[in-house]
């Protein structure tokens, strides 16, 4: 029996060979454990999974603060062709492709505003924020794309103020928030009275129509939507609702392989791809970081990873899609606001789950 053959029969079917190989290069290409998440590209559970199971059978060794592979890893590794791989991002950019140095007066306002946010993220929203530098990547995508200038903004959930960066460059012609957490709500109405910037917020539950009168009137739409498959078609579709009719219109998202494998990338690139005239013109890797949750864990049973990261390890891939010239807005739905819009068993907390 092959050393992957042992290692197989100990993890569920759907970890793949794949995914063993990508996290075994992830441990030879990144001396910070935590990064090796980020490296391997495949859910967080499924890493933790795999690392166990190197771990229990004696393909990995963990001493003097380091995780190295042992002769019997290495011969696992070379039965995969799992080598080591150069990290070849750009340290500016972090591989967005924006330099956003043209807005640094914008971001230290930003930045004030942000800190200053309400805190205690409520996880049954899947709430978290990504990092200041992180939205400022993205913002400056938008500006290069032309997707802001003299447009029509809605933002579908805003815990990350995405609508107060835009409102703050005075592109925008105007910024909608839709938004079901009234706290956030609260404050960037008050953000927005104080900048005197073109924000209007409501108050909205996605999983219940849209007010009519935005139904097709958007240019662009952003939205950081949740990891299942539910969760993010719910979002893109409410977006493709909103947007007008007709092409060049934009939308924009976050999406990582931390919590959802390539299959349900798959599955719903499909499924929006088949219901709708839209193209993708981006999917820019990982570049998107998330500041660290109040609530984040070590796991104690992996040695490498039993005390925190304690920097932003979490990290998203951003979307963005295109209107064809047949495109009509999408029809708005109700559903039933539950669970399975924010967990599944590929979500980061499974991992706890020993």
């Amino acid at each position: 029996m092959s050393e992957y053959q042992n290692l197989k029969s100990k993890l569920p079917d759907h970890i793949t060979q794949g995914d063993v190989k990508k996290i075994l290069a992830a441990i030879l290409s990144e001396n910070a454990p935590w990064d090796w998440f980020t490296r391997a590209r495949i859910p967080f559970p499924f890493a933790v999974r795999i690392l166990r199971e190197l771990q229990d059978a004696g393909y990995l060794a963990f001493a003097n603060d380091k995780t190295q592979l042992t002769p019997r890893g290495q011969t696992l590794a070379h039965e995969l062709h799992a080598t080591a791989e150069p990290n070849m991002t750009c340290p500016r950019c972090a591989g967005s492709g924006a330099d956003w140095g043209a807005l640094q007066n914008i971001f230290e306002r930003y930045v004030e505003i942000y800190n200053a946010r309400p805190r205690n993220e409520n996880p049954e929203f899947d709430q978290g924020a990504m990092t200041p530098e992180s939205l400022f990547r993205r913002l400056a995508l938008m500006i290069h794309m032309g997707d802001l200038q003299g447009a029509r903004v809605v933002n579908l959930g805003d815990d990350d103020l995405a609508s107060v960066a835009i409102g703050l460059t005075g592109l925008a012609q105007s910024v909608t928030v839709l938004e079901i957490d009234e706290r956030i709500a609260a404050y960037i109405q008050a953000v927005a009275q104080k900048y005197n910037l073109p924000l209007t917020v409501r108050h909205q539950d996605l999983t219940q129509p849209l007010p009519s009168n935005l139904l097709g009137a958007f240019d662009t739409f952003v939205c950081d939507p949740p990891e299942t498959e539910q969760g993010l078609l719910l979002f893109v579709e409410k977006g493709l609702a909103l947007l007008r009719a007709g092409d060049a219109h934009a939308g924009y998202f976050g999406a990582t392989v931390m919590e959802a494998s390539l299959a349900k990338w798959a599955r719903w690139q499909k499924q929006l791809l088949n219901k709708h005239e839209i193209a993708f013109t981006h999917i820019l890797p990982p570049f998107t970081e998330y500041a660290p949750w109040p609530d984040e864990k070590p796991l104690p049973d992996i040695p490498a990873l039993a005390t925190l990261a304690g920097r932003p390890w979490y990290r998203f891939a951003f979307y963005r899609l295109e209107t064809l010239p047949a495109f009509q807005p999408a029809a708005d739905f109700e559903t039933e606001l539950s669970q399975v819009f924010y967990f599944d068993y590929e979500g980061y907390y499974e991992a706890w789950k020993v």
